[in-house]
């Protein structure tokens, strides 16, 4: 299933509030894909280590899901489109002139 379909397919296939075990019970074994497609997670692997013991409502259970899936489902990593990368910007005092508001 793709990650943007995740959330309708909560609100079809449960009845909120539910328990972790019964959301892994039910739907444990969907594999979400990963963005690029090559790699996928089943919800109860990205749930599983969670401590949450109840969900009270898809959305709940939706952040938790995104909140908790593998660097494979995130873009590029420490891409900011406001600034530069990082890891690539200069070591020491900056030109303040240089910075836009």
């Amino acid at each position: 299933m793709k990650i943007r379909n995740v959330l309708a397919s909560l609100e079809d296939e449960l009845s909120f509030p539910i328990d972790q075990h019964s959301v892994i019970e039910q739907l444990g074994a969907t594999e979400i894909e990963a963005p690029d497609a090559q790699e996928t997670e089943t919800i109860s692997t990205i749930i599983g280590h969670v401590g949450q013991e109840t969900y009270a409502s898809a959305d709940e259970l939706f952040t938790t899901i995104i909140g908790n899936v593998s660097d494979e489902y995130i873009g590029r990593k420490y891409y900011d489109d406001r600034g530069t990368n990082p890891s690539a910007a200069a070591v020491g005092p900056r030109d303040e002139a240089d910075v836009s508001f």
